[in-house]
């Protein structure tokens, strides 16, 4: 399947890399194709979960399948009270490739090319025949949400039909600067109920210095109280972290009032303070100490969930 990108200078993942396209006719290349019954979908991307020695996710592979069914559960399940959530799999840059090449953007490697193959032909897929001509929320998460942002660039930039279906984009644990929002043609949230809008954030503690995805220029909006300044955000405004083991998908356990949230100006991290006995229970893997991007979803996961209600209610009475 061919996908068709635009002519307008943003197709720069079109013809670099010579790679076999996936069939997405074939129900065996997603990971959730729901019944639609809900008046809104969401197209979600997964995290990176593969570690595959080839430096490329292997979407036949059932334990790289199941990994990435593991985070999808953890963190897609927020967007299911309300939406239809469709999710392909795609062949995402795995843990083993290199992407710290001087001078060279992890975007423009070779590896996140095939990604973006996979990523655009999906979504056109997923317009064609899934979407029914619905308003729609897209969403990912570290690798997920930086190929979202790609996908925003190329597809949204210059159309101004498919912009006006777009409820919100959730570009959780990656940077997002004002380079990304103009080539987007794109606004930032900027309170809890505006619509067509990105919502991003990389979570932190207080004494972080911030991990490989928030870098220099990032935006920044708090999930507590919905605001962009360092106005700060006290426990009792968490309606509930919800933490689960990412790589099953099982549900651990809830705790309402988790934590505060404060964004920092200076780098645009969301800083937030755990009690040790949690620092001690969760797995933040490789990370700093203090980087908490394993959990972006899970520490704010009722007010997300709330919000992408809000975010809903509110496009639905403007149009």
């Amino acid at each position: 399947m061919k996908t068709n990108l635009p002519q307008n200078g943003v197709s720069k993942y079109s013809e670099k890399i010579e790679t076999k396209h996936l069939n997405y006719a074939d129900s065996l290349n997603w990971l959730s194709i729901p019944h639609a019954i809900k008046n809104i979908d969401v197209f979600y991307l997964y995290p990176t979960v593969s570690n595959n020695e080839r430096g490329i996710m292997d979407v036949t592979n059932d334990d790289e399948r199941d990994l990435a069914k593991g985070i999808f559960k953890a963190q897609a399940s927020l967007f299911m009270e309300t939406c239809n959530t469709f999710a392909p799999y795609y062949r995402q840059v795995s843990t083993t490739a290199r992407l710290d090449q001087e001078g060279v953007s992890p975007t423009d490697c070779d590896e996140f090319h095939i990604t973006m193959t996979d990523v655009l032909d999906s979504f056109e897929y997923f317009l064609n025949e899934l979407n029914n001509d619905r308003p729609f929320i897209v969403a990912g998460h570290s690798q997920g949400a930086m190929a979202m942002l790609e996908l925003l660039k190329c597809r949204f930039s210059y159309d101004q039909k498919l912009r006006s279906r777009l409820v919100a984009a959730y570009i959780i644990g990656c940077t997002v600067t004002n380079e990304d929002l103009k080539t987007a043609n794109i606004h930032v949230a900027r309170h809890a109920n505006d619509t067509g809008v990105i919502i991003t954030f990389n979570t932190q503690s207080y004494t972080s210095q911030g991990g490989p995805m928030l870098t220099e220029g990032a935006h920044c909006i708090n999930p507590l109280n919905w605001r962009t300044d360092a106005n700060h955000a006290q426990a009792t405004e968490n309606k509930g972290a919800r933490i689960y083991n990412n790589s099953t998908g099982k549900f651990l356990y809830e705790i309402n009032n988790y934590c505060d949230a404060q964004i920092n100006i200076e780098t645009g991290g969301l800083m937030t303070k755990l009690h040790q006995t949690e620092i001690e229970k969760l797995d933040f893997g490789d990370y700093d100490d203090g980087v908490y991007h394993r959990y972006d979803y899970a520490f704010w996961y009722r007010n997300l969930q709330e919000n992408v209600h809000n975010r809903i209610r509110a496009f639905l009475e403007k149009n």
